[in-house]
């Protein structure tokens, strides 16, 4: 891929001001014809930018990817797409074209929204290597901050990695044409990156060592460690070799850091909930919150991200309702999930992912009926946050709004009861957490697992006890009936339900049934709309990856389609 066509001049005119600690990500226009010299500052503020924003002025208006509509080019937006429409978690019923395609299984290398995410990681990866370039200091704080440049790049070619398996690679910018990397490749590059930042190799540029909420928002060795644990989890996709002794290994260093899970809640929320709340920076979340996509409804609007999360599946009605059961300081009841949009249930839970949480025999007529409140002391574990009155378990008719539960784990309530950052009350507060330290556990649980024929040894148990334990698991719970005290025994099969369980509408999901061959190419395990009829069938094994675009394989003669 030529610069030219990733590089437009938004790199240069944007900034986003970043304080750790601080979410005050700012915008500022800056005449990139005015620009004399390289601003370390700005170029290092936009890596973690690129995150959330999309364009110059935000919410929409200048977008840094040419787009008919810029709040669905924001990267969180369209990484939790390709891991949730795909699979067994969520359905759209909106008609935005590719939408459709995206719930069915049945995209084609034209799909607007594989385009968009195309182009935003490659964007990212731009900015990484422009800092790089030029951030040539010796001084300690740019050794830093260039470790962790390296970092976000590393992070942004797993993602391509993951969706496009063969994308364009430099490490450097360039006005020739990028060659094409195998995935096999790539896997080693990121590989030797994440090792080099968190000090395990020979070069003196190294992340912070872990400190909760002294970093909040940026990249320390925690981060290291838990992306190369996920990068091990899924080697024998990327590679045909399984890693299971690493990824354990590596997140077992993320746990043995100062990073704790968040077990306590505040004000009636659970502690579970205080990870996805709009004052999930400073409610006592932000402990385990590892490396955060860092929002702030005043001054980083954006139509994606987590407003996203929030605002589509819910509806005018629910602004007025007591969902959580919770009060503010005053013991007034909070109504409502923390900002004035609805989008009128555009995204529903479907069936497979529900029953995870309301058993096998769940159905329309045994379902716990009510807001959140109401229905997760029936099911006995803090992370079924659903909304069921009105709704059908199953979807039957993929443009019926009312078909799918709704699953509310964003709001933008802040646990004290006071109002967001936002004066108009749209736009959200809430950090969606890319790594969080959960995710340790239930590697270092599959990977005990895998190692051990299949089932959990004491070591694997205790770290499902603990994210039960987290999520207040008890006794008669619909799924399993025990507790996360009395749980004895846990097979690869419990945990492949618990990733759904403590990781739903995360955007991880088509990474699990990928890794565990249920994703394309098996008949063996079926979701409603899978391959595009309600009952599910099989769809093509290409379809375990995303097509390069046709544009950027017309403009670079080096890169072949990654599938036909």
């Amino acid at each position: 891929m030529k610069l030219k066509y990733i590089l437009p001049a938004a790199v240069f005119a944007y900034s986003a001001l970043f304080t750790s600690c601080v979410k005050d990500l700012e915008v500022e226009n800056i005449n990139p014809q005015n620009l004399s010299e390289f601003n370390e500052d700005y170029i290092f503020n936009k890596i973690y930018g690129n995150l959330v924003l999309t364009g110059q002025t935000g919410p929409a208006g200048n977008s840094d990817l040419n787009t008919d509509d810029e709040g669905m080019s924001n990267m969180i937006r369209l990484i939790w797409y390709f891991n949730v429409y795909p699979t067994d978690e969520g359905h759209c019923w909106w008609n935005d074209p590719g939408l459709p395609e995206l719930n069915r299984d049945s995209w084609t290398n034209s799909n607007p929204f594989i385009k968009s995410l195309y182009y935003r990681l490659m964007f990212g990866v731009t900015i990484c290597n422009f800092y790089l370039d030029n951030a040539t200091s010796d001084d300690a704080a740019t050794k830093q901050k260039r470790a962790e440049a390296r970092f976000m790049r590393a992070l942004h070619y797993f993602y391509l990695m993951d969706f496009y398996a063969n994308p364009p690679f430099l490490t450097k910018l360039s006005s020739e044409n990028a060659p094409q990397i195998q995935r096999a490749d790539l896997f080693k590059f990121i590989e030797s990156e994440l090792k080099d930042v968190i000090g395990e190799g020979e070069n003196d540029e190294i992340l912070a060592d872990a400190q909760p909420g002294i970093h909040y928002g940026r990249a320390d060795k925690a981060a290291g460690y838990l992306l190369l644990a996920r990068l091990y989890l899924n080697a024998e996709v990327y590679t045909g070799t399984p890693r299971w002794a690493d990824a354990q290994t590596y997140a077992d260093k993320a746990i043995g850091t100062s990073y704790k899970l968040c077990t306590e809640g505040k004000n009636g929320f659970s502690a579970y909930q205080l990870l996805f709340m709009g004052d999930n920076d400073t409610n006592g979340a932000q402990k385990e919150i590892i490396l955060p996509a860092l929002h702030d409804g005043w001054k980083t609007q954006t139509w994606g991200g987590s407003l996203f999360m929030i605002a589509s599946n819910t509806t005018e009605s629910m602004m007025q309702e007591d969902l959580y059961g919770c009060k503010d300081a005053n013991g007034n009841a909070i109504l409502g999930y923390g900002t004035k949009q609805h989008w009128d249930r555009g995204v529903r839970a479907r069936k497979e992912f529900s029953k995870v949480f309301f058993g096998n025999t769940a159905s329309d007529s045994n379902i716990p009926k009510g807001a959140p409140k109401d229905v997760i002391p029936v099911v006995k574990d803090d992370r079924a946050i659903f909304y069921t009155l009105g709704q059908k378990l199953s979807i039957e008719a993929e443009s019926e709004p009312s078909n799918g539960l709704l699953y509310m784990k964003y709001n933008n309530i802040h646990a004290e009861g006071t109002s967001g950052n936002d004066p108009d009350g749209n736009f959200a507060d809430t950090d969606f957490p890319v790594l969080r330290l959960a995710e340790a556990y239930l590697i270092s649980a599959e990977c005990d697992a895998r190692l051990h024929g299949d089932n959990c040894t004491a070591e694997g148990i205790s770290r499902i006890k603990d994210l039960r334990k987290r999520a207040n698991v008890q006794t008669g719970n619909l799924y399993d009936g025990t507790s996360a005290d009395a749980l004895a025994n846990v097979s690869l099969e419990d945990i492949f339900k618990e990733w759904s369980r403590e990781f739903g509408f995360e955007g991880m999901r088509r990474m699990v049934l990928i890794r565990w061959n249920r994703f394309a190419d098996q008949s063996t395990y079926k979701w409603e709309w899978m391959g595009g009829t309600q009952a599910g069938k099989q769809f093509d094994k290409r379809f375990s990856i995303f097509p390069i675009p046709d544009s950027d394989l017309n403009a670079n003669p080096n890169l072949k389609p990654n599938y036909k």
